[in-house]
């Protein structure tokens, strides 16, 4: 295994811990503060807005080689937004503060996925990118339990206390620092070639197959955001305790990391184009069903099952994107997949919200539901013409 991809899957695990841990203290946070699900939509969609913004700027950037500094900077906006929504004493000061974590988010994101795409050996992007997802996912697994923890010990009759948990993901932020820093701006793989012009996003666009990979890419993530900001409130409402919260979440993502460990060797044995189309098709129905099973236990089984195949979604997708373009311009393609997500972040989570003030929180998961049975749908219109 190359140093350079340790050290971007270790500090992305460490990162990506961060990220999910605290967007679920963000929704406990506001609740504690008078918010409601209406405060929760919001909020999650600012953490999408800026990097919904600067996305295509970041990956150009990518593609002119400044990957490192760019996640050294992501390192260091983390760190800052997870320490303003601890410090954070009203709803505006958290929204501000998650403003800043999302921007952190989208530098590390993006970076890591720009050295994937730069430095692997050719004919390993697939293995690549489940490496980097699976890293992503193992550090998803390890924050939420690690926080579930924290505010269960320090949580009392008076109400959940998040501010020990978020002061503890800012230190584990920090530990990323050895790892990340190191890194460098890799260079392009042949330097005497002449540089062609970057291709327009609208061009991009334009290939086929691009919109159904994009929209893939959104509806999964936008699925994940969705179960993270309001598997807490849907538990409250059926009076699950955190540990309980903790405890579903984190099995749908053990669930993820169970089938990007073994990506690879499905790949070998199962068509890409089919499990592409199963990322979206076979979590349908379990996120729709959520609402409607008030039990722990099934909903943890519903959570396995949409988690094993959001596992396979997203690495295939970043494969998808990136075979569309030039070398020269993965980095603006992944930059594009990441536009759609946060784009998805910041409609979806909108529209959730209004959909929870006029239906209820579980009318979100329905809806959720819905949209991947339309995702699969257009991945299956897309791919059968197999992907280059």
């Amino acid at each position: 295994m190359s140093r350079w991809f340790l050290n971007v899957c270790i500090a992305t695990a460490l990162l990506q811990a961060v990220y999910n841990a605290v967007r679920v203290l963000v929704s406990y946070r506001i609740l504690d503060l008078g918010g409601d699900a209406t405060t929760v939509g919001i909020v999650t969609a600012l953490f999408a807005l800026t990097p919904l913004l600067l996305a295509v700027q970041i990956g150009r950037a990518a593609d002119r080689h400044h990957t490192g500094s760019l996640m050294r900077a992501g390192l260091l906006l983390t760190t800052a937004g997870t320490a303003v929504i601890a410090f954070s004493g009203d709803l505006l000061t958290l929204a501000a503060g998650n403003i800043v974590l999302g921007f952190g988010q989208i530098l590390v994101t993006l970076t890591a996925q720009s050295f994937v795409s730069t430095l692997s050996p050719p004919g390993q992007l697939d293995r690549g990118f489940a490496g980097l997802t699976l890293a992503v996912s193992i550090g998803q697994a390890l924050g939420l339990p690690a926080v579930g923890l924290i505010v269960s010990w320090s949580s009392d009759a008076s109400g959940v206390h998040t501010t020990p948990a978020l002061f503890a993901m800012a230190a584990v932020s920090a530990l990323a620092i050895p790892f990340a820093f190191p890194l460098r701006d890799p260079g392009p793989r042949n330097p005497d070639s002449p540089r062609k012009a970057p291709e327009s996003m609208r061009s991009m666009l334009g290939t086929g197959g691009m919109k159904a990979a994009l929209l893939s890419s959104l509806v999964v993530l936008s699925s994940m955001d969705l179960v993270l900001a309001y598997l807490p409130v849907l538990g409250a409402e059926f009076g699950f305790s955190v540990m309980t919260v903790t405890l579903l979440l984190t099995a749908r993502t053990l669930a993820t990391i169970a089938s990007r460990a073994f990506l690879p060797r499905l790949l070998d044995r199962v068509p890409r184009e089919r499990l592409l189309i199963s990322a979206t098709l076979c979590s349908a129905l379990p996120m729709a069903l959520v609402p409607f099973v008030p039990n722990a236990f099934a909903i943890a089984a519903l959570m396995v099952i949409a988690g094993i195949f959001w596992g396979i979604g997203q690495p295939l997708t970043m494969t998808w994107v990136v075979s569309l373009v030039a070398p020269t311009d993965r980095g603006a393609a992944l930059s594009l997949r990441l536009t759609g997500n946060r784009l998805g972040q910041v409609v979806v989570p909108l529209a959730a919200a209004g959909a929870a003030g006029v239906a209820g929180v579980g009318s979100i998961f329905v809806i959720s539901g819905a949209l991947l049975g339309v995702s699969a749908t257009a991945t299956w219109r897309a791919v059968r013409k197999p992907i280059p």
